[in-house]
């Protein structure tokens, strides 16, 4: 995919034919519900005020929709056509743009370039028609426009390829208006596409990537962004492969619920509540513990995606990391006992910060006069990472018991359970399905 910048002469005009040409079809529509409609629809979500929504269009003979819509995309064929540079790119300008040809162009609250009794905005050529080509790197529904956006310019140029076909595509078979009820689209599909984009690239990251959803209808002006930074969407990325596939799995199993598939709501929380990622897998895990004394298979792989994601991401250091580890494995072997007796006492103390701290206090008295190794039962680093760390003691503590099950599943075969046996959650979370293909279904 190009640069618009590197564009010929040639490929700007059968850009701009193209484009047209999908809009020019609708002329003969009366309005965009009947087939066909698709570019119709989208255009009241894009260039409101444009020729095709003229308040006149159902009395306007469809020559003159024709004539009305060609006149408003009829790009100079060379630009500096006036005295100013392009204030994207520095190029010199074709022409003055505003709202009916740039989303959010006049808005107050999110743009709001273009000043009451000034033209517009000096744009090229080529980022004239990067804004005509805008849709087509979008997902329409709701009412909302959703668009991937990174400064990493080979993985935005294989995203955009790829919607970009899905767009090509759904235009073409749609029935009717671009806009999908709000009720038929999966929850946080919007987010969930940008987490299956990143699971798709193989290349590697230079930056963080960003989900734009907008509207520029007349009716209501919204922009809101949700970004995730690039050591995020570099975890995101490798989670597709080798070791961390397991975990992955596991991780939307732990997210799933009867409202919303587990895959979905592991892309909100990894877009808006990073924090929510390791205490979802804790209490998911924490779960099955009460209703069945053992150790869950899933264990070792989440705690392996728990704690990779809690230092690459959450920002833990290495050494937080390890001695949160280290008292995992301490306790663990400290509850593998004969019966389970042990290990349903931890469970009770974990429910609550003042449980854990009372348990530890009673094993640490009881290490001090019994043990002859002379470190202590938990470090003074340990105990603050626990219960002096500020907004971070939650994720400290739900990495304690992720870790501390996937050491007891080490050290106790006999108590292990068969993952497998909750497989079927892989179907309900959603896991292994394509977000666009479900929605069209």
């Amino acid at each position: 995919m190009k640069h618009p910048q590197e564009l010929t002469d040639e490929e700007l005009r059968a850009a701009n034919t193209l484009m047209t040409g999908h809009l020019e079809a609708t002329v003969e529509l009366v309005d965009s519900k009947q087939p066909g409609g698709f570019w119709l629809g989208a255009s009241y979500l894009f260039w409101p005020n444009c020729p095709l929504n003229t308040t006149n269009r159902k009395k306007m003979s469809v020559e003159e929709r024709r004539e009305e819509l060609l006149k408003w995309r009829d790009v100079p064929e060379v630009d500096a056509v006036l005295d100013a540079p392009c204030v994207l790119c520095g190029v010199a300008a074709c022409g003055w743009f505003g709202k009916v040809d740039v989303p959010l162009a006049a808005s107050v609250s999110y743009r709001n370039t273009t000043v009451p009794g000034h033209e517009g905005m000096a744009l090229c050529r080529g980022c004239l028609l990067s804004f005509y080509a805008l849709p087509y790197a979008c997902v329409v529904s709701g009412g909302r426009a959703a668009l991937i956006h990174s400064w990493d310019d080979e993985f935005l140029s294989e995203t955009v390829g790829v919607q970009a076909r899905r767009m090509l595509k759904r235009s073409v078979f749609s029935p009717g208006s671009s806009a999908v009820p709000a009720a038929k689209s999966m929850a946080y599909s919007r987010q969930r596409r940008v987490v299956e984009a990143l699971r798709a690239y193989e290349g590697d990251l230079v930056d963080g990537v960003e989900l734009m959803v907008f509207s520029n209808s007349n009716k209501e002006q919204e922009l809101t962004v949700h970004a995730i930074d690039q050591p995020a969407a570099e975890w995101i990325s490798a989670s597709a492969y080798d070791r961390h596939k397991q975990g992955w799995v596991f991780l939307a199993r732990a997210h799933h619920s009867p409202k919303v598939p587990g895959a979905s709501m592991l892309a909100r929380n990894l877009f808006d509540r990073p924090l929510w990622v390791v205490s979802s897998a804790s209490s998911y895990l924490r779960d099955l513990t009460e209703k069945k004394t053992g150790v869950p298979g899933e264990g070792p792989a989440l705690a392996q995606a728990c704690f990779s994601y809690s230092t690459r991401v959450l920002m833990t250091t290495e050494t937080d990391a390890a001695a949160i580890r280290q008292l995992a494995r301490r306790i663990a072997e400290t509850v593998d006992t004969e019966d389970a007796g042990e290990l349903k006492k931890y469970f009770q103390a974990h429910r609550s910060p003042k449980g854990l701290r009372a348990w530890l206090r009673n094993k640490s008295t009881q290490h001090m006069l019994r043990s002859s190794s002379p470190e202590p039962f938990v470090t003074e680093q340990q105990w603050l990472l626990l219960f002096d760390s500020e907004e971070r003691n939650y994720l400290h503590r739900d990495l304690l018991f992720v870790g501390m099950l996937a050491e007891l599943h080490e050290l106790a075969p006999a108590w292990r359970d068969d993952p497998e046996q909750r497989s079927a959650l892989e179907e309900e979370s959603g896991v292994n399905d394509d977000v666009d293909e479900k929605e069209e279904d």
